[in-house]
């Protein structure tokens, strides 16, 4: 062994972690071509924190036993927004029983179910773009994608309830500005502080959903996931405990695959033949879908907080560090992807992904329980716009990188117009 911590920057902690949040892809890259893989990092919430994008390393790391390495722990500045029960913050063996609960009903035929009512969504969010001027997607992607999870989660019809819950839950994520998830931020200072009203919304929407809960269980189930999960006394779930799932896969379910909806019509429209060969193809439009995870992926890493000391390379990591998979540094690697920074579909027609090098949904037993379905509704919409509109990008230069939270968004909302179709 030739440490016991990889080499990283001497930067004090504090500097390291405004530089993560104002610098989200250049100083990962920065720090990675400067000190090697796997190389060490200081922030401020998860102190040491060792990344590593080689993918002999990877599947590892994201296959760490919970015993070994905690996922919840890391996870844990998601707690405010997400609830303590949340599947994101439980390891071991109440992390699978969950994930056995939560999973059937968001793959294989049961997702499918979903295709015709994702089409008639997006046909009426279409409805309401405007022709022939400049506007952002990402907005109408997440007012579309959250209308989708409410519909298939809850299985809500329009009414008082679902606007409320959609009013509150978009006031909510509005809030989710990066200092947010500084732990020294949150203080709340009254309902006018920007914590305490994150505070008080959040106590609102988990009473709604309660409420919604309280209602299924007398009135019968209805429909959708909750319908499901009520169906059978609950599977000895808590009503906080389903709660924070619903709410989980509320926020995580829409906003990761809004800004991928919104990274994909960026990248696609400023390539017109891939566009129009995606108008027409099923195949190529699903390896358009997994080149732009590659290309944006979401988050920058996944990681754990080990609970015992791990081999990592030359390296031998104590208990209490942090160790990730950077999944934005693995879908660069030239070896594996030439051209990286180039957007090239056809790259998945022929194989599938590499195991250690495609990991925008993570991996291991904590790989993301809506995978399935976010790529499933991503081709539905984007197939179904692209056959609807003629969008083009309403500028010619691409759009920078930027950090809403947790979460690698574009730098100007995914500008776009929406020319007529020609006649004929």
């Amino acid at each position: 062994m030739t440490g016991r911590l990889p080499p990283g920057p001497p930067l004090p902690a504090s500097v390291q972690t405004l530089l993560w949040l104002a610098q989200p892809t250049a100083f990962p890259i920065w720090a990675a071509r400067r000190y090697g893989d796997p190389h060490r990092l200081r922030l401020a919430f998860s102190g040491d924190l060792v990344l590593t994008a080689d993918p002999t390393l990877v599947p590892g790391v994201l296959g760490l036993r919970p015993e070994v390495a905690s996922a919840g722990e890391a996870n844990a500045l998601l707690a405010p927004l997400l609830g303590s029960r949340s599947l994101l913050m439980l390891d071991g063996p109440e992390h699978l029983r969950l994930r056995r609960l939560l999973g059937p009903p968001l793959r294989g035929e049961a997702m499918r179910a979903h295709r015709d009512l994702i089409v008639e969504l997006t046909r009426r969010e279409l409805a309401r773009w405007p022709r022939r001027a400049p506007f952002p997607l990402l907005p109408r992607m997440r007012a579309l994608t959250l209308e989708v999870i409410l519909r298939v989660v809850f299985g809500l019809e329009a009414g008082p309830r679902l606007d409320l819950l959609r009013r509150l839950l978009v006031e909510l994520l509005a809030m989710g500005s990066s200092w947010m998830v500084l732990p020294g931020t949150r203080l709340d200072l009254g309902p006018w502080s920007p914590w305490g009203r994150f505070v008080r919304l959040k106590a609102r929407i988990d009473a709604l959903l309660e409420e919604e809960i309280g209602e299924r269980r007398r009135s019968g189930p209805g429909r959708g996931l909750l319908a499901e999960l009520l169906a059978d006394g609950n599977h000895g779930l808590a009503p906080g405990d389903l709660r924070d799932q619903l709410l989980t896969l509320l926020v995580a379910g829409h906003e990761t695959t809004a800004t991928t909806l919104a990274w994909c019509f960026e990248l696609l429209l400023r390539h017109p033949e891939a566009a129009e060969r995606a108008r027409t193809d099923e195949r190529y439009l699903e390896a358009v879908v997994r080149e732009t995870l590659r290309l944006r992926p979401i988050f920058r890493m996944a990681s754990r907080r080990l609970r015992r000391t791990l081999e990592l390379g030359p390296y031998r990591l104590p208990p209490g560090v942090s160790v990730g998979a950077a999944i934005y540094l693995a879908h660069r690697r030239p070896e594996i992807y030439p051209d990286p920074e180039g957007f090239h579909p056809e790259r998945f027609l022929h194989a599938a992904p590499e195991t250690g090098a495609w990991i925008p949904f993570g991996g291991g037993i904590r790989r993301c329980l809506g995978a399935a379905f976010a790529s499933f509704e991503m081709s539905v919409v984007v197939g179904t716009v692209l056959g609807s509109v003629r969008l083009r990008p309403a500028s010619a230069s691409p759009e920078p990188v930027a950090l809403h939270a947790v979460v690698l968004v574009p730098g100007r909302g995914a500008r776009v117009v929406v020319d007529p179709i020609p006649a004929g």
